[in-house]
């Protein structure tokens, strides 16, 4: 099934999103603070954006 829009929408783009938001957050949080843990929070805020980006892009057909 090919999505009439490039856009992801609806479950996609809420892992998209919380990926960034997660990933952003964290990041600063372990530069401002130095805990180095907290980056591999954000290793996981980027896997599951890369997972949603890769969600969609199988839902196209390959072009994301």
């Amino acid at each position: 099934m090919r999505s009439t829009s490039p856009a992801p929408k609806g479950l996609l783009l809420g892992l998209i999103l919380t990926g960034v938001t997660v990933a952003l957050a964290t990041s600063v949080a372990a530069l401002v603070t130095g805990h180095t843990w907290l980056m591999g929070i954000a290793a996981g805020g980027f896997a599951l954006q890369a997972a949603g980006w890769m969600v969609h892009g199988h839902r196209n057909g390959g072009a994301a």
